[in-house]
């Protein structure tokens, strides 16, 4: 889901994907998808698992939007079911879905630690974003929270979610602030740190 987020922030990568190009009455879609490095074309459906008399379980459509769902539907397809995408990497998803290289830079790698207190990771960030290019960010650990239907704003401290990811859709230099601007792609729960919604750093 992040991968796709990061995508949607770029319609033309996310367009070129879909061989079959709009709606139609037979209700079948034609995607292509990057597996180990060559491009596969994957046919579905457009019948989503759902919940009794309600939405989908997985997924969800932006009004009457298709697309996340058919590409969700195809990338299951191809790894053989929807439960196999539950874990994983982002970088690894947008690899799949734009066929072009990543790098991954964890920080508790010694290495990326002196990355960053050298200032040449937030140099990278900031070209990265002037480049366009595509950028996620996750939490380490295990989400123990979102499943189980606890609201993580009460116990945890700033909103981050542990075994999440998120879009990176900024980041840029303000006034000597340094600020990444996230988007968390499940739609719900905010950060609630410094220079969130209602931060007190904000000025007019």
């Amino acid at each position: 889901m992040c991968a796709l987020a990061c995508l949607a922030e770029r319609p033309t990568l996310v367009e070129r994907l879909f061989i079959t190009k709009s709606a139609n009455a037979l209700g079948i879609y034609r995607v292509k998808l990057c597996k180990n490095g060559e491009w596969v074309t994957v046919t579905v459906d457009d019948y989503f698992p759902c919940y009794p008399m309600s939405g989908p379980i997985f997924s969800r459509a932006n009004g009457n939007e298709l697309w996340v769902l058919i590409l969700e539907k195809a990338y299951a397809k191809l790894h053989g079911n929807y439960y196999h995408l539950r874990g994983g990497y982002a970088s690894e998803g947008m690899m799949d879905l734009t066929g072009c290289p990543t790098a991954v830079f964890i920080l508790s790698d010694p290495q990326v630690q002196q990355m960053a207190r050298n200032d040449e990771l937030w140099r990278l960030m900031r070209s990265w974003d002037e480049a366009g290019f595509l950028m996620s960010g996750s939490v380490a650990g295990e989400d123990r929270w979102s499943e189980a239907g606890i609201n993580p704003n009460e116990t945890l401290p700033n909103g981050l979610i542990p075994g999440h990811a998120y879009t990176i859709l900024l980041a840029k230099d303000v006034q000597r602030h340094r600020l990444i601007q996230l988007r968390n792609p499940w739609g719900s729960l905010e950060w609630t740190g410094d220079w969130s919604d209602s931060s007190p750093q904000w000025t007019p």
